[in-house]
């Protein structure tokens, strides 16, 4: 038996063992595609109806004063969005403790809580196979180990892919579908080989990125060949008393990080219970999956100046490199395009699915009829 008819065999047969769960990897994916833009919609739908005259939000000032009222384990941030309807977010680390009414500065509702908790289950599922939306690691595992086969059926299938003889009409039998099929089976390894060549590409990248997700060695092994060191921001220091009276407001402040990055779309920064020198902001003027538009920026609190600023570019690599993990993987990081590129790559992956267990089950069928 030569290498190329073993590695089919094994192609098929840890392909059929893995089929389910990477069908459900893929079609959980296909439904996950655009889940920014849908809760972003969802949201909208509850934000707090604008009049026609003209209204203003309240102050930030109001809402760092009332993020005192709640206890954190962590330093509290807020985070305010562009729209101005949207509410005002405190945050205590990843969680979202209030959502404030930018008008009343009362708690309101979360904004499109339902599509929230569907997407949050359907993502659990995706990744954990749960389906009350809770992390399992058994779960996870089985993901990671069907996932680790897909990244070798997508290698292995590549190589197979390849016609015996190199030449023209070969390549193009591989490349394009036919009119007409004589039988299912001819109809379904047609597509198997083309649209699994077309979509392959993404779907490495894809597979590649969610080994990161599953299992902690591919993190490891990426930080200890990057570098993981940064140009830190300055740290805030507590100012004198009689200086604390000359810090701007957090609305002046605002104003001017505004002013100098038009395109933002949401600001964070971190609450202090004492003046300090120093005031980082976060902003992010992408969609949320693209780290390359986000900036961290330390100015000065009695001032306005903008001191120092830490772009994308200036993380250490480790960081870089992990962020572009993560929104490669749902094709974020390149924008509307690249998500529906993942999606419609997804959507393809069940094909690849249906089409070789196909195969498979007919290839097994004519060996029993012999």
């Amino acid at each position: 038996m030569n290498i190329r008819k073993l590695l089919f065999w094994v192609h098929l047969i840890v392909g059929c063992c893995a089929a389910v769960f990477i069908f459900l990897m893929s079609i959980t994916g296909a439904a996950l595609t655009y889940e920014r833009q849908i809760i972003k919609m969802a949201e909208q739908a509850d934000y707090p109806v604008v009049l026609a005259a003209p209204q203003k939000a309240l102050p930030i000032a109001n809402f760092v004063a009332l993020a005192a009222q709640y206890a954190t384990e962590n330093t509290p941030e807020i985070t305010i969005m562009r729209d101005n309807a949207a509410p005002i977010l405190l945050k205590d680390g990843r969680k979202t403790i209030a959502y404030l009414h930018p008008f009343t500065a009362e708690t309101m509702q979360q904004p499109g809580a339902p599509t929230k908790i569907f997407f949050s289950r359907l993502r659990a599922f995706h990744r954990w196979l749960t389906l009350d939306g809770k992390f399992s690691g058994s779960g996870r595992w089985v993901n990671g180990i069907a996932n680790t086969i897909f990244v070798f059926l997508a290698l292995s299938g590549l190589y197979l892919w390849l016609p015996k003889r190199l030449h023209y009409r070969a390549f193009k039998q591989k490349l394009t579908l036919g009119g007409h099929y004589p039988t299912k089976q001819v109809k379904h390894y047609q597509w198997h080989n083309v649209f699994g060549f077309y979509v392959m590409p993404a779907l490495i990248v894809m597979a590649v990125t969610a080994l990161f997700f599953s299992f902690k060695w591919p993190g490891q092994t990426l930080k200890h060949y990057t570098s993981t060191a940064m140009n830190a921001l300055p740290m805030p220091v507590k100012l004198p008393e009689h200086d604390a009276a000359k810090v701007l407001s957090i609305d002046k402040q605002l104003a001017i990080i505004q002013q100098h990055f038009p395109d933002w779309q949401n600001i964070r920064f971190s609450l202090s219970d004492h003046p300090s020198n120093v005031q980082i902001f976060k902003i992010d003027s992408g969609n949320g999956g693209e780290p390359q538009k986000r900036v961290s920026v330390a100015q000065h609190t009695i001032t306005g100046e903008l001191i120092q600023q830490q772009s994308f570019s200036q993380l250490s690599d480790y960081r870089q490199a992990r962020s572009y993990i993560r929104f490669l993987h749902t094709g974020e990081v390149f924008g509307l395009v690249g998500q529906t590129i993942a999606g419609i790559a997804s959507l393809f992956a069940c094909l690849l699915v249906y089409t070789g267990v196909m195969l498979s089950w007919r290839r097994w069928q004519n060996s029993r009829a012999k």
